[in-house]
């Protein structure tokens, strides 16, 4: 009677921890597509990632030395894959695109890493880290933006 009884209690906490399980592996699996992406895309210029961030929807990494950024997206099945090569870039911005309200509420609706270009004919590079028509809540893009844009920064100003 003991057994049968600790046979189900195991059965029980298998089945409930399954989910987690499978959530985790899955996870785990679309984060290591989007490092080979992002290491296929570096490795395309002669780069080779030395820092880099893998955030659900999206992955973003650097090269240092040659001072190389490279932005990984997906949007449903569709893989978007964005570099710049920041000897070509002036400075980089935030942009926080949304609507604001009557009580001084603003609702963001897209998050953009926009690098400007040191040259007027070459168009400017735009990350989108965020955008509610993909995602539809905030979970972390602010801090990771501003992350980013400090360490670009910071290279720019070292190039």
């Amino acid at each position: 009677m003991e057994l049968g009884i600790a046979a189900i209690g195991l059965a029980s906490v298998a089945l409930c921890a399954m989910p987690f399980v499978v959530t985790s592996r899955s996870r785990k699996t679309k984060e290591k597509q989007m490092m080979t992406s992002l290491n296929d895309v570096a490795s395309k210029h002669n780069c080779k990632i030395t820092e880099h961030e893998i955030f659900g929807h999206y992955a973003i990494g650097v090269d240092a030395q040659k001072k190389f950024v490279f932005f990984i997206s997906k949007n449903g099945d569709v893989l978007n894959q964005q570099y710049a090569d920041l000897s070509t870039i002036n400075t980089s911005e935030i942009a926080n695109i949304g609507k604001s309200y009557a009580r001084k509420e603003k609702i963001t609706e897209r998050l953009l890493l926009n690098l400007f270009s040191k040259k007027a004919n070459e168009p400017d590079t735009v990350f989108e880290f965020y955008n509610a028509e993909v995602n539809y809540q905030l979970s972390g893009e602010f801090q990771s933006i501003e992350k980013w844009n400090k360490l670009i920064k910071n290279l720019l100003k070292s190039n």
